[in-house]
């Protein structure tokens, strides 16, 4: 079910608040939001009624907490799989952003609810760039679906579609497909084993992207040959 909203806050706010009711599968989808979220506190910058921002309430309860980054593979390959039906040829930046041509069209923020062992819920909220043509200076560098493939996209049509993307990939984690999944994650990485340059907050070095681990740390083989792990918030791409 999909409740679209044509203004609020953050759709991952509406989807906590109806965390204690909603059956699994819910969608809140906003054609504007007002305080949008991303990764490391991030705005999501969108034009009103242009681009795909919404929410899904999974409940994968049989999945053990210390997994719960294949929550973000799915997600990340079922966005991927939609842009493939639109002729567009995505990769995924580490963690789960959604890269064309070197440019960002998507991005997600993902919130578990962990109760014990195992995930009680998982609210996925993402940010699709579909029919926005101009973005501010500051945004980085972003793009669209309709600036990379050239045709504009009907968001309440194509939303089912988006969502029918990811859901078909939970339910291949959900019948054991964890070594697809593994495959196809690797295989649609940016820059995967590439000589960029990375940062911490201590330091900047030039190192290869080998690998990311169940556990969602990232790989990297840097000159002298060592290879380190890294969470998401300790290292950074520099792109």
């Amino acid at each position: 079910m999909i409740t679209w909203l044509p203004e609020i806050d953050s759709t991952n706010n509406e989807a906590a608040r109806n965390l204690a009711t909603a059956p699994e599968g819910s969608v809140w989808a906003a054609h504007f939001q007002t305080a949008g979220r991303g990764q490391q506190n991030n705005t999501w910058e969108s034009d009103a009624g242009k681009n795909f921002m919404f929410s899904l309430l999974l409940r994968p309860a049989w999945l053990p907490a210390e997994d719960q980054f294949y929550i973000s593979k799915i997600a990340s390959l079922g966005l991927c799989d939609f842009l493939t039906q639109h002729a567009i040829s995505a990769a995924i930046k580490w963690p789960n952003d959604c890269y064309v041509n070197h440019k960002k069209m998507a991005g997600m923020l993902i919130e578990h609810h962990i109760g014990g062992h195992t995930l009680n819920a998982s609210i996925i909220g993402i940010g699709l760039n579909a029919n926005q043509e101009k973005f501010s200076k500051t945004a980085g560098n972003p793009t669209s679906m309709l600036l990379e493939s050239g045709c504009s996209v009907a968001i309440e049509t194509a939303l089912p579609e988006l969502v029918a993307a990811i859901l078909r990939r939970y339910r291949l984690l959900q019948q054991g497909g964890m070594q697809r999944i593994d495959e196809e994650y690797h295989a649609r990485l940016y820059r995967l084993n590439e000589w960029r340059r990375f940062e911490t907050d201590k330091r900047r070095f030039l190192a290869k992207l080998v690998a990311v681990q169940r556990n969602g740390q990232v790989l990297l083989l840097d000159e002298t040959g060592k290879t380190n792990a890294f969470a998401f918030k300790e290292v950074r791409f520099m792109l």
